[in-house]
Protein backbone atom coordinates (compact mmCIF):
# COMPACT_ATOMS: atom_id res chain seq x y z
CA UNK A 1 0.00 0.00 0.00
CA UNK A 2 1.08 3.40 -0.87
CA UNK A 3 1.63 5.94 1.83
CA UNK A 4 2.01 9.17 0.97
CA UNK A 5 5.16 10.38 3.30
CA UNK A 6 4.25 12.14 6.11
CA UNK A 7 6.93 15.45 5.31
CA UNK A 8 4.89 15.62 2.12
CA UNK A 9 1.72 16.66 3.66
CA UNK A 10 0.64 20.17 2.90
CA UNK A 11 -0.21 22.16 5.52
CA UNK A 12 -0.10 25.66 6.61
CA UNK A 13 2.87 27.25 8.13
CA UNK A 14 2.62 30.21 10.33
CA UNK A 15 6.09 32.35 10.95
CA UNK A 16 8.04 34.06 13.68
CA UNK A 17 8.89 37.79 13.61
CA UNK A 18 10.95 38.66 16.55
CA UNK A 19 9.36 41.76 17.95
CA UNK A 20 12.09 43.47 20.65
CA UNK A 21 12.04 46.81 21.90
CA UNK A 22 9.23 48.35 19.88
CA UNK A 23 10.70 48.26 16.91
CA UNK A 24 12.23 46.64 14.21
CA UNK A 25 13.70 47.41 10.80
CA UNK A 26 10.81 48.62 7.83
CA UNK A 27 13.24 46.48 5.42
CA UNK A 28 11.82 42.69 5.51
CA UNK A 29 14.06 40.80 3.04
CA UNK A 30 11.90 37.77 1.72
CA UNK A 31 14.38 35.21 0.74
CA UNK A 32 13.90 32.02 -1.22
CA UNK A 33 15.40 29.04 0.31
CA UNK A 34 14.87 25.27 1.04
CA UNK A 35 14.10 25.23 5.16
CA UNK A 36 13.06 22.08 7.15
CA UNK A 37 9.15 22.09 7.73
CA UNK A 38 8.93 23.35 10.87
CA UNK A 39 10.78 26.78 11.83
CA UNK A 40 13.00 26.51 14.94
CA UNK A 41 10.78 28.03 18.09
CA UNK A 42 11.62 31.06 20.02
CA UNK A 43 11.37 31.13 23.61
CA UNK A 44 7.64 33.16 24.29
CA UNK A 45 9.20 36.05 26.82
CA UNK A 46 10.70 37.45 23.53
CA UNK A 47 8.72 36.31 20.60
CA UNK A 48 5.60 38.14 19.85
CA UNK A 49 4.03 35.83 16.56
CA UNK A 50 2.11 37.89 13.80
CA UNK A 51 0.44 35.86 10.77
CA UNK A 52 1.97 37.30 7.36
CA UNK A 53 0.32 34.81 5.22
CA UNK A 54 -1.49 37.11 3.04
CA UNK A 55 1.94 39.50 2.57
CA UNK A 56 3.93 35.90 1.93
CA UNK A 57 1.59 34.31 -0.49
CA UNK A 58 1.34 37.68 -2.55
CA UNK A 59 5.46 37.11 -2.51
CA UNK A 60 5.68 33.67 -3.20
CA UNK A 61 3.19 34.28 -6.18
CA UNK A 62 5.11 36.54 -8.02
CA UNK A 63 8.14 34.44 -7.56
CA UNK A 64 6.46 31.73 -9.10
CA UNK A 65 5.74 29.53 -6.24
CA UNK A 66 1.61 29.39 -5.79
CA UNK A 67 1.64 27.19 -2.09
CA UNK A 68 3.37 27.36 1.30
CA UNK A 69 3.67 22.96 0.72
CA UNK A 70 6.07 20.82 2.17
CA UNK A 71 7.02 20.17 -1.09
CA UNK A 72 7.74 23.59 -2.67
CA UNK A 73 9.95 26.18 -1.50
CA UNK A 74 10.58 27.79 1.89
CA UNK A 75 10.52 31.66 2.75
CA UNK A 76 11.91 33.16 5.57
CA UNK A 77 11.47 36.42 7.17
CA UNK A 78 15.51 38.43 7.58
CA UNK A 79 15.11 41.58 9.43
CA UNK A 80 17.64 43.09 11.83
CA UNK A 81 16.64 44.46 14.96
CA UNK A 82 17.81 47.77 15.71
CA UNK A 83 17.86 49.28 19.03
CA UNK A 84 17.59 52.80 19.59
CA UNK A 85 18.77 53.40 23.18
CA UNK A 86 20.43 56.72 24.02
CA UNK A 87 22.34 57.49 26.39
CA UNK A 88 25.82 59.44 27.81
CA UNK A 89 29.55 59.02 27.15
CA UNK A 90 31.57 59.01 29.96
CA UNK A 91 33.26 61.94 28.28
CA UNK A 92 29.82 64.24 28.38
CA UNK A 93 29.15 63.07 31.98
CA UNK A 94 32.85 63.78 32.99
CA UNK A 95 32.60 67.40 31.51
CA UNK A 96 28.79 68.01 33.39
CA UNK A 97 30.28 66.84 36.67
CA UNK A 98 33.29 69.44 35.89
CA UNK A 99 30.98 72.19 35.26
CA UNK A 100 29.23 71.64 38.36
CA UNK A 101 32.23 71.48 40.82
CA UNK A 102 33.50 74.60 39.09
CA UNK A 103 30.19 76.72 40.18
CA UNK A 104 29.83 75.09 43.43
CA UNK A 105 33.32 76.09 44.30
CA UNK A 106 32.36 79.73 42.87
CA UNK A 107 29.19 80.07 45.02
CA UNK A 108 29.47 78.51 47.66
CA UNK A 109 32.34 81.13 49.37
CA UNK A 110 29.87 83.55 49.04
CA UNK A 111 26.76 82.13 50.64
CA UNK A 112 26.32 84.08 54.45
CA UNK A 113 27.55 81.85 57.15
CA UNK A 114 29.01 79.01 55.02
CA UNK A 115 32.68 79.49 55.25
CA UNK A 116 31.98 80.29 59.13
CA UNK A 117 30.38 77.16 59.99
CA UNK A 118 32.48 75.07 57.91
CA UNK A 119 35.73 76.46 60.02
CA UNK A 120 33.67 75.91 63.43
CA UNK A 121 33.46 72.31 62.50
CA UNK A 122 36.71 71.56 61.46
CA UNK A 123 37.91 73.12 64.55
CA UNK A 124 36.02 70.90 66.57
CA UNK A 125 36.60 68.14 64.84
CA UNK A 126 39.91 68.71 65.25
CA UNK A 127 40.05 69.65 69.15
CA UNK A 128 37.92 65.73 69.61
CA UNK A 129 40.53 64.07 67.43
CA UNK A 130 43.62 65.54 69.31
CA UNK A 131 42.36 65.26 72.41
CA UNK A 132 41.49 61.67 71.98
CA UNK A 133 45.19 61.20 70.59
CA UNK A 134 46.18 63.00 73.86
CA UNK A 135 44.68 60.09 75.99
CA UNK A 136 45.73 57.33 74.08
CA UNK A 137 49.38 58.28 73.97
CA UNK A 138 49.15 59.01 77.81
CA UNK A 139 48.34 55.20 78.11
CA UNK A 140 50.39 53.71 75.55
CA UNK A 141 53.44 55.60 76.81
CA UNK A 142 52.63 55.08 80.42
CA UNK A 143 53.61 58.70 80.85
CA UNK A 144 51.55 62.20 81.30
CA UNK A 145 51.36 63.63 78.07
CA UNK A 146 50.13 67.41 77.77
CA UNK A 147 48.25 69.45 75.70
CA UNK A 148 50.32 72.57 75.62
CA UNK A 149 48.55 76.22 73.63
CA UNK A 150 50.82 78.91 72.16
CA UNK A 151 50.05 81.92 74.46
CA UNK A 152 49.62 85.27 73.24
CA UNK A 153 52.79 87.68 73.80
CA UNK A 154 54.07 88.73 76.87
CA UNK A 155 57.27 90.22 78.12
CA UNK A 156 58.03 87.22 79.63
CA UNK A 157 58.02 85.26 76.50
CA UNK A 158 61.31 85.61 74.46
CA UNK A 159 62.94 84.48 71.34
CA UNK A 160 64.92 81.35 71.49
CA UNK A 161 68.29 81.48 70.20
CA UNK A 162 68.05 78.66 67.61
CA UNK A 163 64.36 78.79 67.25
CA UNK A 164 63.50 81.86 65.67
CA UNK A 165 61.66 81.13 63.19
CA UNK A 166 59.31 78.44 64.53
CA UNK A 167 58.69 81.03 67.13
CA UNK A 168 57.92 83.83 64.88
CA UNK A 169 55.67 81.58 62.89
CA UNK A 170 53.95 80.63 66.34
CA UNK A 171 52.97 83.91 67.06
CA UNK A 172 51.38 84.07 64.36
CA UNK A 173 48.69 82.52 65.64
CA UNK A 174 48.08 83.47 68.67
CA UNK A 175 45.20 81.90 70.83
CA UNK A 176 44.89 79.22 68.30
CA UNK A 177 47.94 76.83 68.08
CA UNK A 178 48.36 73.63 69.78
CA UNK A 179 51.08 70.62 70.16
CA UNK A 180 51.37 66.91 72.20
CA UNK A 181 54.13 67.10 74.64
CA UNK A 182 55.23 64.91 77.05
CA UNK A 183 58.02 65.68 79.78
CA UNK A 184 59.45 62.07 80.75
CA UNK A 185 59.62 58.33 79.15
CA UNK A 186 59.33 55.03 79.91
CA UNK A 187 62.78 54.69 81.64
CA UNK A 188 64.14 57.84 82.60
CA UNK A 189 65.07 57.96 85.90
CA UNK A 190 63.54 60.02 89.15
CA UNK A 191 64.37 63.60 88.87
CA UNK A 192 64.94 63.40 84.91
CA UNK A 193 63.23 64.85 82.54
CA UNK A 194 63.79 64.69 78.60
CA UNK A 195 60.73 66.52 77.14
CA UNK A 196 59.77 65.81 74.08
CA UNK A 197 57.14 67.04 71.57
CA UNK A 198 55.24 63.83 70.38
CA UNK A 199 53.49 66.55 67.50
CA UNK A 200 53.81 69.56 65.76
CA UNK A 201 52.21 72.91 66.38
CA UNK A 202 48.75 72.48 64.72
CA UNK A 203 46.69 75.60 64.41
CA UNK A 204 42.77 76.01 64.43
CA UNK A 205 41.07 77.23 60.67
CA UNK A 206 41.06 80.49 60.30
CA UNK A 207 38.11 82.14 61.86
CA UNK A 208 37.86 79.90 64.96
CA UNK A 209 40.37 80.84 68.46
CA UNK A 210 40.05 80.10 71.54
CA UNK A 211 38.29 82.56 74.13
CA UNK A 212 40.85 85.10 75.17
CA UNK A 213 39.59 84.81 78.89
CA UNK A 214 40.54 81.14 78.90
CA UNK A 215 44.08 82.44 79.23
CA UNK A 216 45.73 83.66 82.32
CA UNK A 217 46.91 86.75 82.48
CA UNK A 218 46.40 90.21 83.99
CA UNK A 219 43.41 91.02 82.18
CA UNK A 220 41.24 87.72 82.61
CA UNK A 221 39.05 86.39 85.47
CA UNK A 222 39.44 84.01 87.78
CA UNK A 223 36.27 81.89 86.05
CA UNK A 224 33.42 82.94 83.53
CA UNK A 225 30.25 81.24 83.33
CA UNK A 226 28.83 79.50 80.07
CA UNK A 227 25.49 78.63 79.89
CA UNK A 228 24.11 76.38 77.24
CA UNK A 229 20.42 75.94 76.16
CA UNK A 230 18.49 73.26 74.93
CA UNK A 231 15.53 74.67 73.10
CA UNK A 232 14.11 71.29 72.06
CA UNK A 233 13.75 70.10 75.63
CA UNK A 234 14.38 73.45 77.57
CA UNK A 235 17.42 72.50 80.02
CA UNK A 236 19.66 74.58 80.46
CA UNK A 237 23.09 73.97 81.35
CA UNK A 238 25.64 76.47 82.99
CA UNK A 239 29.68 75.29 82.46
CA UNK A 240 31.97 77.11 85.02
CA UNK A 241 35.39 77.41 82.98
CA UNK A 242 38.81 78.15 84.55
CA UNK A 243 41.76 79.42 82.94
CA UNK A 244 44.47 77.01 81.80
CA UNK A 245 46.87 75.64 84.59
CA UNK A 246 50.53 76.81 83.45
CA UNK A 247 53.75 74.88 83.66
CA UNK A 248 56.90 75.01 82.28
CA UNK A 249 57.61 74.02 78.74
CA UNK A 250 60.70 74.36 76.22
CA UNK A 251 58.99 76.44 73.63
CA UNK A 252 58.52 76.21 70.78
CA UNK A 253 60.82 72.86 70.25
CA UNK A 254 62.18 70.32 72.94
CA UNK A 255 66.20 71.87 72.00
CA UNK A 256 64.78 75.69 72.37
CA UNK A 257 67.25 77.85 74.00
CA UNK A 258 65.80 81.30 75.53
CA UNK A 259 67.38 83.98 75.15
CA UNK A 260 67.12 85.28 79.25
CA UNK A 261 67.34 81.95 80.21
CA UNK A 262 64.29 81.41 81.60
CA UNK A 263 61.57 78.84 80.73
CA UNK A 264 58.22 79.65 79.59
CA UNK A 265 55.30 78.93 81.44
CA UNK A 266 53.09 77.19 78.71
CA UNK A 267 49.22 76.71 79.54
CA UNK A 268 48.04 73.25 78.82
CA UNK A 269 45.47 69.97 79.82
CA UNK A 270 47.44 67.18 80.96
CA UNK A 271 46.28 63.58 80.43
CA UNK A 272 47.86 60.99 82.97
CA UNK A 273 48.47 57.34 82.83
CA UNK A 274 45.86 56.09 84.01
CA UNK A 275 43.00 57.87 81.34
CA UNK A 276 41.97 60.43 83.28
CA UNK A 277 42.76 64.06 83.32
CA UNK A 278 45.48 65.51 85.99
CA UNK A 279 43.12 68.33 87.51
CA UNK A 280 40.62 67.65 90.28
CA UNK A 281 37.41 68.81 87.36
CA UNK A 282 36.45 68.58 84.00
CA UNK A 283 38.41 70.96 81.27
CA UNK A 284 36.77 72.87 79.12
CA UNK A 285 37.69 74.78 75.94
CA UNK A 286 35.86 77.69 74.60
CA UNK A 287 36.11 78.28 70.88
CA UNK A 288 35.77 81.51 69.35
CA UNK A 289 34.67 82.95 66.49
CA UNK A 290 36.33 86.01 65.01
CA UNK A 291 39.37 86.59 64.25
CA UNK A 292 43.20 87.56 65.45
CA UNK A 293 44.35 91.29 64.58
CA UNK A 294 47.94 92.59 65.00
CA UNK A 295 49.16 95.38 65.07
CA UNK A 296 50.40 96.78 60.71
CA UNK A 297 53.96 97.22 60.77
CA UNK A 298 54.97 95.37 63.26
CA UNK A 299 56.85 92.20 64.68
CA UNK A 300 53.91 89.63 65.64
CA UNK A 301 56.58 87.94 67.70
CA UNK A 302 57.47 91.36 69.86
CA UNK A 303 54.03 92.68 70.49
CA UNK A 304 50.55 91.12 71.75
CA UNK A 305 47.53 90.51 69.66
CA UNK A 306 44.36 91.27 69.63
CA UNK A 307 41.50 88.81 69.40
CA UNK A 308 38.08 90.42 68.10
CA UNK A 309 35.08 88.41 68.12
CA UNK A 310 32.39 88.39 65.34
CA UNK A 311 29.62 88.58 66.58
CA UNK A 312 30.83 89.69 70.31
CA UNK A 313 30.63 87.55 73.02
CA UNK A 314 29.57 84.81 71.01
CA UNK A 315 32.13 82.11 72.70
CA UNK A 316 29.15 83.21 75.77
CA UNK A 317 26.04 83.09 74.29
CA UNK A 318 26.25 80.73 70.96
CA UNK A 319 28.98 78.59 72.68
CA UNK A 320 31.42 75.70 71.30
CA UNK A 321 33.24 74.33 73.95
CA UNK A 322 35.18 71.02 74.16
CA UNK A 323 34.25 69.37 77.59
CA UNK A 324 36.87 66.84 78.58
CA UNK A 325 35.55 64.85 81.71
CA UNK A 326 37.82 64.85 84.69
CA UNK A 327 37.11 60.63 85.17
CA UNK A 328 37.67 59.38 81.88
CA UNK A 329 39.89 62.08 79.47
CA UNK A 330 37.14 61.58 76.91
CA UNK A 331 35.87 64.79 75.16
CA UNK A 332 32.50 65.67 73.55
CA UNK A 333 31.44 68.85 72.17
CA UNK A 334 28.72 71.12 74.04
CA UNK A 335 26.90 73.70 71.91
CA UNK A 336 23.43 75.37 71.93
CA UNK A 337 20.69 73.09 70.74
CA UNK A 338 18.63 75.13 67.85
CA UNK A 339 15.51 74.17 66.45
Amino acid sequence: MNTTPLNSRPASRRLCVLWRDHCWSQHINLKRKDLCPQMTRMHADNVCRVALLPHLRASASSAGNSGFGCGGPRWEIRGSIQNFRRAFTILEMLIVVAIIGFLAAVALPHLPGMTRANSMTTAVQQMLGDCALARQLAMSRRSTVYMVFAPPYSGQLSQPVNQTNSFNNLMAHQYGAYALVSKRSVGDQPGQSHPLYLTEWKPLPDGVFIAPWKFPGPNTGAAVTVVSTNTLTGVTNPFVIYPFAQDQFPFPAADAVPANGIVPSLPYIGFSPLGQLTTNGDEYIPLDRGHVQYLAGLSKSTFPATPIETPAGNAVNNCNIIHIDWLTARAKIERNQQR
